[in-house]
């Protein structure tokens, strides 16, 4: 146990896991104050930046790779980020935005300690499928907190979800600003949140992150927009709202760095998290329906069949069909593939594709009621075999209506090892016209 002394005004920084105690004075951390007696608690790896509101004495018990230090002059912004953030919480919508760790987490934290102080009901979007705070990765997670304060996201507890299927937003962006707009509905309408905030992937750079992101404000309608710039990564995103209320915060220098295996490691430990204990269940798909796969369980017309598999040239296993696209399970090929045909388009699978890919199970509302991986389709007979959390209740898999399937695969482990990217492409081909109906 260290003990650290700090006079009125002076900062510490302290990365986790940490237990702090404030044994005298009062100390102000992530918009919150902590007075004598006080505990906080500091996960593994977060960083955090605390300020002593007076003469002020903590006891610190730091765990491996924990530590504490001063911070130089010009190295924390947590002064001016106080300057700029005394803005109206109640009734507000709140959008945070910048670059992979730029502290938009850090800044989403804040809020959320102000307007709890406050005594405001605060809710919260995760937008981040790749590294979700609040829910699993692949998927964007809403939360509320009544009262208390908190040195992370993943102290709350998760409410509602949506599937992305995806960690990589780039190929998927639509879906996740239905994601966030279902969110931020439910957490107004339904939990009466006083401010809701949504924090944002790091995606910010480019046409395509722009337009995602005017395309997200312009669907949240948010009260402010918050943007963290580390250098000119932000430059174009920041022109581009221009119209919206947007204030711009400087990321500290020191803000912590994960790479690109960091993030792997974490998303892989959620995916573990959330389905470990696991058990196989099966699914009927008379009672379930596959969403964005042309999997109906009902055989299409074997004339059709044949003409179909004719003129692709591919001895087919299986053929299914679902409004303007015709699936083929066929040796024929080694990797999906797809391909025109006369009225439609012809998506061709390699028999056991589907084995280990992500998937989500919704309930009618189109929430998530538990990720899940896929194992195995028995298409004669209607049955799909699928990974679940053991603890996941009988209540919970009755409201099940729906699977979505994802782009991520992993392994026995559920770590990620593959991509499923052409689910992006069939989930936009089935937006269009009817293929002629299965038997």
């Amino acid at each position: 146990m260290d003990k650290v002394r700090l006079s009125d005004g002076e900062y510490v920084r302290i990365e986790g896991p940490a237990m702090v105690e404030v044994l005298r004075g009062s100390l102000y951390l992530l918009g919150a104050q902590y007075e004598t007696g006080a505990k906080v608690t500091i996960l593994r790896a977060r960083r955090v930046v605390a300020k002593a509101i007076s003469d002020t004495e903590l006891s610190l018990v730091l765990g491996p790779g924990g530590f504490a230090d001063k911070p130089k002059a010009g190295e924390e912004m947590i002064d001016e980020w106080d300057s700029k953030l005394n803005i109206s919480l109640k009734g507000s919508v709140v959008v945070v935005m910048g670059a992979m760790d730029s502290g938009k987490t850090t800044i989403t934290t804040i809020l959320v300690n102000k307007a709890a102080s406050m005594g405001l009901k605060v809710g919260v979007v995760d937008a981040d499928p790749g590294q979700n705070d609040l829910g699993p990765p692949t998927t964007i997670t809403c939360s509320v907190l009544k009262s208390g304060r908190i040195t992370h996201l993943s102290f709350m507890i998760p409410l509602r979800q949506v599937f992305i299927g995806s960690t990589n937003l780039e190929g998927n962006w639509h879906r996740a600003v239905y994601a966030v707009t279902k969110l931020v509905d439910y957490l107004r309408g339904r939990e009466g949140a006083d401010l809701i905030v949504v924090n944002t992937d790091g995606w910010v750079e480019g046409e395509g992150a722009i337009e995602y992101k005017r395309a997200l404000v312009t669907a949240v309608k948010p009260s402010y927009v918050i943007v963290m710039r580390k250098g000119d990564e932000v430059d174009g995103l920041v022109k581009g709202l221009s119209q919206w209320n947007t204030l711009v915060l400087n990321a500290p220098p020191s803000m912590r760095v994960r790479d690109r295996n960091d993030r792997k490691i974490h998303r892989d430990m959620g995916y573990g998290r959330y389905l470990s204990p696991s058990r196989d269940l099966t699914l009927s798909l008379s009672q379930v329906n596959v969403v964005n796969m042309p999997i109906t369980g009902r055989r299409l017309d074997e004339r059709l069949a044949r003409l179909i598999s004719t003129y692709l040239k591919v001895k087919p296993i299986y053929v299914d069909a679902l409004k303007n696209m015709v699936m083929v399970v066929s040796s024929s090929v080694k990797e999906p593939t797809l391909r025109s045909i006369p009225g439609g388009i012809a998506l061709i699978l390699q028999p056991n594709w589907e084995n280990g890919l992500l998937v989500g199970l919704e309930d009618v509302d189109g929430f998530l009621v538990s990720l899940a991986v896929l194992r195995r389709i028995y298409y004669n007979a209607g049955k799909i075999v699928v990974t679940v959390p053991r603890r996941l209740s009988n209540a919970e898999l009755a409201s099940v209506r729906s699977i979505r399937v994802g782009s991520i695969r992993v392994n026995e482990q559920f770590e990620e090892v593959d991509k499923f990217s052409i689910i992006y492409r069939v989930e936009r081909i089935l937006s269009d016209a009817p293929f002629p109906a299965s038997q």
